[in-house]
């Protein structure tokens, strides 16, 4: 049985590339951010995942958290834009309640289910923080 994540980091990477928002790149970075990174940004967390084997295949069924980070200065706080990039990010990963559209090599995802979020504020210096984290559960098998 083979490992799912970094095959599901590349699955999110390319979801999630050409993502915007009010005309700027949102980047993505796999579970830490660049020194020179500017707002708004995504961290993509680790694979949490616990065993899904059948009989007959070899699975995992896990989750992974996108932690989508905005900035702000002075008194210019608001959540709204982690709030409508968390939307715009959900409406990729799951444009229909049925959908499946990542894509992650050697393994089958299915069963995507967003399953939790959580907004925290944090100020640094002269900057404040707005992070929206989005925990997503998935079932995966190998192939």
């Amino acid at each position: 049985m083979n490992d799912a994540s970094f095959a599901l980091s590349v699955a999110y990477a390319t979801l999630l590339a050409g993502l915007t928002y009010n005309g700027q790149e949102v980047k993505v970075y796999d579970q830490k951010a660049s020194n020179t990174a500017t707002f708004p940004y995504v961290i993509l967390g680790p694979w949490q995942a616990r065993s899904g084997n059948t009989k007959d295949s070899f699975g995992q069924v896990g989750e992974i958290n996108l932690d989508i980070v905005t900035g702000f200065v002075g008194d210019q706080s608001s959540r709204k834009p982690s709030v409508e990039i968390g939307n715009l990010i959900t409406s990729l990963l799951k444009p229909t309640p049925t959908a499946e559209v990542l894509t992650a090599p050697g393994f089958r995802v299915w069963m995507t289910a967003i399953t939790a979020t959580l907004d925290i504020s944090d100020e640094l210096n002269t900057k404040g923080l707005r992070r929206k984290i989005i925990t997503v559960q998935h079932t995966l098998t190998e192939i």
